[in-house]
């Protein structure tokens, strides 16, 4: 194989970022609740108000709603001048969730050239560490550190890792499938 163009490193990272964000979708769906158990009652627990927001502009999400869901629906807000309805609050959050995982992908292939599996999980626990332990819970979409569990942080670390190995693999095997420059 030739050397990695610009483009092709970007083209490869997008296709690996959709990969990857599929993967990270099959471990909220099958591994995620593996890790979470049950709380002593049993059951889930009721959503609250974040007593541990560490934002600098205040409390964005609402209680129990995921930093992708707060994102779509305080652009839509912004933008409408009222809350969206249920079934579009939820198409929000998968556009807003999709585009992270592709526009991260491109990222990575625009910093990492080649794919490579290694590379790909280190860009996702850095993706985890930077975005979704710092940079989220301080612009106030998502609760801060010491407002999740143990397992809340082990699950979303787990699931920036999966998302990380199949966009390196992915990355890796589309660098070798696509024609030389």
């Amino acid at each position: 194989m030739g050397g990695m163009s610009a483009y092709r490193s970007v083209l490869a990272g997008l296709i690996g970022g959709a990969v990857g964000t599929l993967a990270m979708g099959q471990y909220w769906t099958r591994v995620a609740p593996l890790v979470e158990g049950k709380d002593e009652e049993g059951g889930k627990k009721e959503p609250k108000t974040d007593e541990h927001s560490i934002s600098v502009i205040g409390q964005q999400h609402q209680p129990g709603e995921s930093s992708t869901a707060a994102i779509g629906r305080v652009a839509y807000e912004k933008t409408e001048g009222h809350a969206p309805g249920k079934q579009t609050r939820a198409a929000l959050s998968e556009a807003v969730h999709w585009g992270m995982g592709i526009g991260s992908g491109a990222l990575y292939g625009a910093l990492a050239g080649r794919g490579n599996p290694v590379k790909g999980a280190a860009f996702g626990v850095g993706l985890w560490a930077l975005v979704d332990e710092g940079l989220v819970p301080l612009l106030g979409l998502q609760d801060g550190p010491a407002g999740t569990p143990a397992k809340g942080h082990a699950n979303r670390l787990g699931a920036h890792l999966t998302y990380g190995l199949a966009l390196g693999v992915t990355a890796l095997l589309i660098d070798a499938l696509l024609p030389e420059d």
